[in-house]
Parts: structure tokens; C-alpha cells; sequence
């Protein structure tokens, strides 16, 4: 149910028998001490409910699962998931959290921020990233499919959210274009932020288009060579004129 607060863990129940009077004939009970605490089991338990969220929402549709769906998915009881979770709309959050863990190491994120020394070092961390996210796509398709189609269209205020995430990641590429504008290997009239933006304008469309069905390897390996060998020409710098 949507506005529950998460749910106490449980509480150990204690009582002890107060001891006799006068002839010493009662005895101390030892308390109940139940299961012992699992460490870590919130934090296995929570991904374990998100990944199951993950398979439901993706096979059935975000409006259309049912968080007792989830549950028996994930092999627990309703009740435990209100536990962790106040709703199904937390949950889809967490979901879209999970989704984009999974393309932040596809393109491996850490190898386009501060590691180029050149062009061509850029260029190569592009294309691994490129076809990283391909491999995603042959991978896991229902991953892509959530964040670029099915995700904006439950409300607004996640269509909101992932213009956010597109608009960070195209803030890093900028970053990076900067760096090598300032470092002299990218030419430094171009405009870094507009640049950025239409790298993820040129990639997008070509994974639209896998995810409504038209798979076409070889298309999709021009397309990335053509598309990087546009940017190569477009971020050179111009050798002075001898």
C-alpha cells in the first residue's frame, strides 16, 4: 500500500518470572532470544526484492505488477517486501537506480572521465562505451527498453528524473571535451556542451530503433564507425600552418 513506512524488523520478546518468596521456589527464565541477527541480510534482502522488481516490472509491465507479484518472484512474503519498501513507486525507483548500474558498467563510465591523454584515447574510450552498451542491448534488452521507452511514460516526475541522468552524463563528455580543448588535442573552437548533446542524439535513435525490433548488426557497426569518424573530424585539432 502506498505511504506505508517501512515496517520494524521485529521485537525480541523478554519476561522473566519474578523469583519466590520465602522458600526460594522460583526461578529466573531465560530470555527468548530467536533468530540470531544476520549481518548484512537488510541490505541482500532489499536488492534481492529490487532485482525481482526488476524481472516483473520488465516482463509484465510497471502498472500491470502486482507487489504480491513481486514477492513471489523474489520467494517472500508481502509483508516482508512492505518491510524494506513503503510502495510500489519506491520500488520503481530503486529499479531505475538498478537499470542504470547496469549501463553505468557497460560503458564503463570511469575509463571517459579523466583517463584520455589524446584524441585517439578518447575516441577509443567512446567506441568501447558504444559498443558496450550494444553488448548491453544483445545482453539484456528489457534494460534499455525500461530507460529509454517504458519508464518516462509512468509520470512526470521520472520522465523528469532520466532528462536528469541524460543531462549528467552529457555534462561529463562535455568535461572531457573541455579538457582536451584546454590540453590542446581537441580543436578549441567547438563548443563542448553542444558537442555532447549530440553525441547522445546520434547513439539513442540507433538503440530506439534495436529495441522496437529491427536488429541489424552490421548497420549498427557502420553506423557507430561513421558516427565516431564524423566526431573524429569534428574535435581535431588543426595543425598550423607551416
Amino acid at each position: 500500500m502506498a505511504g506505508r513506512g517501512l515496517r520494524s524488523q521485529g521485537r525480541a520478546q523478554h519476561g522473566r518470572r519474578r523469583q519466590g518468596r520465602g522458600q526460594g521456589r522460583g526461578r529466573e527464565i531465560a530470555p527468548r532470544t530467536g533468530r540470531p541477527p544476520q549481518p548484512g541480510l537488510p541490505l541482500r534482502r532489499r536488492r534481492q526484492i529490487i532485482e525481482a522488481a526488476f524481472e516483473v516490472f520488465t516482463a509484465q509491465g510497471y502498472e500491470a505488477t502486482a507487489i504480491s507479484a513481486v514477492a513471489a518472484r523474489a520467494g517472500i512474503g508481502q509483508g516482508t517486501v512492505y518491510r524494506y519498501f513503503g510502495s510500489k513507486r519506491e520500488i520503481l525507483d530503486h529499479v531505475i537506480d538498478f537499470g542504470v548500474e547496469k549501463v553505468i558498467d557497460s560503458v564503463r563510465i570511469p575509463d571517459l572521465v579523466g583517463t584520455a591523454k589524446s584524441l585517439d584515447d578518447l575516441m577509443e574510450a567512446l567506441r568501447m562505451a558504444i559498443h558496450g552498451m550494444y553488448d548491453l542491448l544483445e545482453r539484456e534488452p528489457r534494460v534499455l527498453r525500461l530507460l529509454l521507452v517504458e519508464a518516462g511514460a509512468i509520470d512526470p516526475e521520472l520522465a523528469q528524473r532520466l532528462f536528469g541522468l541524460e543531462a549528467v552524463t552529457a555534462s561529463l563528455v562535455a568535461g572531457e571535451l573541455a579538457r582536451g580543448v584546454r590540453e590542446g588535442w581537441i580543436r578549441a573552437d567547438i563548443d563542448p556542451p553542444v558537442i555532447a548533446h549530440a553525441i547522445l542524439t546520434l547513439v539513442v535513435p540507433v538503440l530506439l530503433r534495436e529495441l522496437h525490433g529491427i536488429s541489424d548488426p552490421r548497420a549498427r557497426e557502420r553506423t557507430a564507425t561513421m558516427m565516431l569518424q564524423l566526431l573524429e573530424k569534428t574535435l581535431r585539432a588543426r595543425r598550423a600552418a607551416s
